[in-house]
């Protein structure tokens, strides 16, 4: 069966446009210019007449502009890096190297909606449904390819999802410290949302405060079985994971490395949990970034 012919390619028939605002933070999504307005159904009004149960005569809101509306919001609340606006999973960015990546990706997705309406994934000789954790060098495509199932999540499946940075998660967390916030206030609408994407898994001092906010968001999400996935540039092998300069402790020159994988990285009461919520799923090749300068 052929693929039906893209009629706007400026939305892929999404009827939701991206785009960068320069006092934005994240890309931002609207109306398509081939969205008909005033709304067909609607005529503009937002609104249609009905018969309820006593045949009276009421207004309810046009569910064609409603749902429209809803998924745009969705996609305007998770937080996209604005680098990434023209990241959405599509076949054209699928390669040699990220083709076994780019097939789960794409399995998890046409799964998803059944499993946040409940309905049993787990059938005798069926893989289990899990979230990714995604690893791998710098400028492999991880984040590339998060954020574009980020765009199918919110914009073409409806999904509520969070793609946050964990160091920029960070820095909002003691950012509202100053501001007289909790760890709670901050962190719950992760909590809430029906899929949460962490970018750059592992990064920052490892201190125990930072692990203590990784072990609140793995923990809760793990004990009230929702979905999570991963970016990451550490691995579970010592030989492919990111090697890290650190400082000498002695007054000698020489550069000394640390190779944590991401267990080291993480702890064992973290990696424990993700081991049972997501596949561990390498992504190799060369980094990307240099190939496009």
């Amino acid at each position: 069966m052929k693929p039906s012919k893209i009629n706007c390619l400026k939305c892929d028939d999404s009827g939701v446009r991206l785009s960068i605002l320069s006092r934005r933070r994240y890309a931002q999504a609207g109306f398509c210019d081939c969205v008909k307005t005033p709304c067909p159904t609607c005529k503009g009004s937002g609104f249609l007449l009905e018969n309820d149960e006593l045949q009276r005569e009421i207004a309810i809101t046009c569910p064609e502009c409603e749902e429209r509306e809803r998924r745009i919001q969705l996609y305007n609340s998770a937080r996209v890096p604005k680098r990434f606006v023209n990241s959405r999973l599509q076949e054209s960015h699928r390669d040699e190297n990220n083709e076994n990546v780019f097939e789960l990706l794409k399995l998890i997705l046409r799964n998803l909606p059944d499993f946040l309406h409940g309905l049993d994934l787990q059938r005798p000789g069926d893989e289990l449904f899990k979230g990714m954790v995604l690893m791998g060098p710098p400028g492999t495509g991880k984040t590339h390819l998060m954020t574009g199932f980020t765009f199918q999540c919110s914009v073409i499946l409806g999904i509520s999802c969070v793609f946050q940075g964990f160091s920029e998660l960070l820095s909002e967390l003691r950012q509202g410290y100053s501001d007289g916030k909790s760890d709670v206030e901050i962190i719950e609408p992760h909590l809430r949302t029906e899929l949460l994407i962490i970018d750059d898994l592992g990064k920052g001092r490892n201190t125990d405060w930072e692990l203590g906010i990784l072990d609140t968001l793995i923990s809760e999400r793990y004990n009230r079985n929702q979905l999570i996935m991963a970016t990451t540039n550490f691995t579970e092998k010592e030989e492919t994971t990111l090697s890290e300069r650190v400082l000498a402790g002695d007054k000698s020159d020489k550069d000394q490395y640390i190779n944590d994988t991401i267990r080291k990285r993480v702890g064992e009461r973290i990696y424990s949990r993700l081991q049972e919520m997501c596949y561990f799923e390498n992504l190799s090749g060369p980094d990307r970034r240099t190939e496009e300068v």
